[in-house]
Order: C-alpha cells, then sequence, then structure tokens
C-alpha cells in the first residue's frame, strides 16, 4: 500500500501529477483544481490510495489524509468504484461531502459527473446515517473529538479506525459530547473498538 507520496512535481496535467521520488516518477490522479495550482519543480506531499485492477495500477492522491480516506471509505458504497470516489472529491472538499451526505441531499450529489439518482441515492442509504450521527445532540466535530482522535491514534488505531471508533460512540451517548469528559469518552470508545475486535 502506497499511503503517502512526497517529491518534486516533474509535470502537472488537467487531473494528475507527476511527482519525482528519487528519480522515479509516479504519476498520480488529482483533482483538476489541485493540477492546476501546482508548478513544476515544487515540493508537494500527497496522501495516496493505491488501486489495483488486472489491467493497471493507478495512484489517488490528495492533500490531506481525511480526503485519502474518504475517497476509500466510498468505495465501500454499492456501486461506487474510484472514479466515481474520485468525482466526488473533486467537486466537493471531504467536510461539505460529508455535509451533503449527511442532510441527504441526493440533488447536490447528482450534479457531480457521472453521478446518476441510483448511485447517489445507493450513497446517501449506505452512509447517511454515519454522517447524521450526533446533530441532534450536538456538534460532531471540536475539541473533544480532536482530543479523542489523538488519544486513540497514541494507543495503536489507524486514522480511520478512529474515526470510525468515534462515530460509533457518537451514536451511543445520550448527552453532548461537548458536556462530557474526555476520559469518560475515551472510556465508552475503546468499549465500542473492543466489541469490534
Amino acid at each position: 500500500m502506497i499511503s503517502q507520496v512526497s517529491g518534486r512535481v516533474a509535470t502537472a496535467k488537467l487531473t494528475s501529477v507527476v511527482l519525482d521520488v528519487g528519480g522515479i516518477g509516479y504519476e498520480i490522479s488529482v483533482a483538476p483544481e489541485l493540477a492546476s495550482k501546482v508548478a513544476v519543480g515544487e515540493s508537494l506531499t500527497l496522501y495516496t490510495s493505491l488501486v489495483v485492477r488486472e489491467d493497471s495500477w493507478k495512484l489517488f492522491g490528495y492533500l490531506d489524509s481525511h480526503a485519502r480516506d474518504l475517497f476509500e471509505e466510498l468505495q465501500g458504497v454499492t456501486g461506487v468504484g474510484p472514479k466515481v470516489a474520485h468525482s466526488l472529491l473533486s467537486v466537493y472538499p471531504p467536510e461539505e461531502l460529508q455535509s451533503i451526505i449527511g442532510i441527504g441531499d441526493q440533488a447536490a450529489l447528482e450534479r457531480v459527473p457521472g453521478i446518476g439518482k441510483k448511485v447517489a441515492s445507493r450513497i446517501l442509504l449506505e452512509l447517511r446515517e454515519r454522517y447524521n450521527v450526533g446533530k441532534s445532540r450536538g456538534s460532531k466535530d471540536g475539541k473533544w473529538r480532536d482530543a479523542l482522535h489523538d488519544a486513540l491514534t497514541s494507543l495503536g488505531y489507524t486514522t480511520k479506525e478512529a474515526d470510525r471508533t468515534i462515530d460509533e460512540t457518537l451514536k451511543s451517548i445520550e448527552s453532548s459530547p461537548e458536556k462530557m469528559d474526555i476520559s469518560e469518552l475515551l472510556r465508552t470508545a475503546l468499549s465500542h473498538a473492543r466489541s469490534r475486535r
């Protein structure tokens, strides 16, 4: 798994860049907006996901790990492959895309090229609850989430595992997480994590 690539921009095309890493050029598919902003010769770090097919190996790259993790998560939805997931993240930043899914804005999803009603409805069906959790009981983001996320990753959980555990924790608590002690949140989160193992 190639999860991160750092190097010098050798070429920049409409939807991809080539990063020179120790004399080896890695072609990485990126959002058109990103490709248009980078300059040949500058240093760049991309968080990547390697998609392996019978006839090709393709790297998709993003400026932060959150976008990369969301790219991989979207592919878990029935009918969503890397091309569709990448298209979604080329149009919407990760936080906005999660918000769109959380509120069930199917029309916004359908505005993305290659996304029809069937795929959009499937995305909402499989992911809406995940990104809509906790809204009635308080914010799903904030200092408490950062602290809980750091605590979980320091215990050896990956970023993706930590995010999943936090979302499951939000579903189970009765009060707003802002009002809870971080140690109490961590105990609850670890109980959810252990139940999956």
